[in-house]
């Protein structure tokens, strides 16, 4: 195996994670591992209709669950209508956004599955997404893959028992993350640690101020489906 990411499934994430997906050769979804409240498994931010809010979550309302749950042992609320009430936010884009109503067809079908655990749901989207704005890398989830992974002394050793039982040669991590990972750890199995530093890319939001770093929905919103490739090219990116 060449290169490989590895990351939890992400609600509609923004543009760097997609980016990150079509770098590399195979993304694998980490979704055996904890849970952890307010980050971006289960939600994510859009355009909020007043400027001076600048943006509001989109969130999957989750059922009742412990403390160290696992990401892929977490339900979805179904008794709740979150998909009334999803794209009942995406809404306020429609008097603006060019690509509102491709957008919300997109985002049904997406939602067209009775699919009630977090992790499988999320990965469905993500793939969606994946083959909608033109990404062909192989995805796999972690969970399904029975990989035996020993021991992990600390967090950045994940991807890299992962990496090496996978037999891949490159492993790539968004730059956020760097302080984790020991490069020495990856020398020693002959697995390369490079960094992604994805580039700000502003777009017109139809607004007086650029919005940044917010869902794939909102380049949806405003940018034609086949020049999504420019959002993704090494030109809106570093590898270091």
């Amino acid at each position: 195996m060449g290169k490989t990411a590895i990351m939890q499934p992400y609600f509609f994430p923004c543009i760097g994670y997609f980016q990150l997906m079509n770098a590399v050769d195979l993304w694998v979804a980490f979704d055996d591992t904890q849970f952890i409240d307010k980050g971006w498994v289960n939600r994510n931010r859009v355009l909020h209709p007043e400027e001076d809010k600048a943006w509001q979550f989109i969130t999957l309302p989750l059922s009742k669950r412990g403390q160290f749950d696992k990401i892929c042992d977490i339900s979805i609320k179904s008794e709740i209508d979150w998909r009334s009430q999803i794209l009942g936010k995406l809404s306020s884009y429609k008097r603006k956004a060019p690509f509102y109503n491709q957008t919300v067809e997109f985002v049904r079908d997406c939602f067209d599955s009775d699919e009630t655990n977090l992790s499988r749901l999320v990965i469905k989207i993500l793939k969606k997404t994946a083959a909608y704005i033109g990404i062909n890398t192989t995805i796999e989830i972690q969970s399904d893959l029975n990989l035996g992974i020993d021991a992990v002394h600390h967090p950045g050793q994940w991807a890299l028992k992962i990496c090496d039982a996978i037999k891949a040669s490159e492993y790539i991590n968004p730059i956020g993350g760097q302080e984790i990972f020991k490069t020495e750890e990856f020398d020693a199995f002959n697995i390369k640690l490079s960094f992604l530093k994805s580039k700000l890319i502003p777009y017109n939001q139809h607004r007086t101020s650029f919005v940044p770093t917010l869902s794939i929905l909102d380049i949806l919103m405003f940018n034609e489906q086949s020049e999504i490739s420019t959002f993704l090219s090494n030109d809106n990116y570093e590898i270091l």
